[in-house]
């Protein structure tokens, strides 16, 4: 939720914003103008308008910001545990056809790790921050990982075990589900013959 965000939804007459990551990623003790976090919450508040984080529910959940990302990369028989997947990719697949198919589909600036030859096989995926998930992804089978951000260290790690990584952002990788969460809320007010009109925000908070 941004401000942009919250001043589409006054323009809209929206009474629900429904977001992947919460305005409060700390606890608070006071709540003033003075930062950007309270400025959302009292603009949220003063215009009457509820707020729904789905955040690392909706990415271990069935069909959620994983899954939806696993299908974006063509990975086919997917499993995995908690907010972990790996699916394998169609034989003959490269590290470096793997980058460009990223780029493409995230719309997102890939930085890879890994020599762009590798043949690659299982396909691991954490949203987001998520690279510090790697080993359990490669403990199921991964031999190539995908998420949002990964630390230095463990790329470096990633790579000597043989798992070639590619951070393709963090807003990019988890963007994808939320025109899924938007059908997926607009099939089931439908499904109960409710007057609920969804909306889905197309904006990038980073401007690009």
């Amino acid at each position: 939720a941004t401000m942009e965000v919250i001043e589409e939804a006054k323009s809209l007459g929206a009474q629900l914003i429904v977001t992947h990551h919460p305005v409060m990623m700390d606890a608070r003790k006071r709540l003033t103008d003075s930062d950007r976090e309270g400025r959302l919450l009292l603009d949220l508040a003063e215009n009457g308008i509820a707020h729904i984080a789905a955040h690392t529910n909706f990415d271990s959940a069935q069909g959620g910001v994983n899954d939806t990302l696993m299908k974006l990369m063509g990975a086919k028989d997917v499993h995995g545990e908690g907010c972990i997947r790996v699916g394998t990719l169609e034989e003959g697949m490269t590290f470096g056809q793997l980058c460009e198919r990223a780029e493409k589909k995230l719309h997102a600036r890939v930085r890879a790790y890994g020599a762009a030859d590798t043949p690659v096989t299982k396909l691991g995926c954490c949203s987001g921050a998520g690279g510090g998930f790697f080993a359990e992804a490669k403990a199921l089978g991964a031999d190539c990982f995908i998420t949002g951000e990964i630390k230095h260290h463990i790329a470096l790690e990633a790579m000597d075990q043989g798992v070639c990584v590619i951070e393709a952002g963090h807003f990019e990788t988890e963007n994808p589900a939320c025109e899924v969460m938007a059908n997926a809320l607009q099939n089931a007010c439908d499904a109960l013959k409710c007057n609920v009109t969804v909306f889905c925000s197309k904006g990038n908070p980073f401007g690009r």
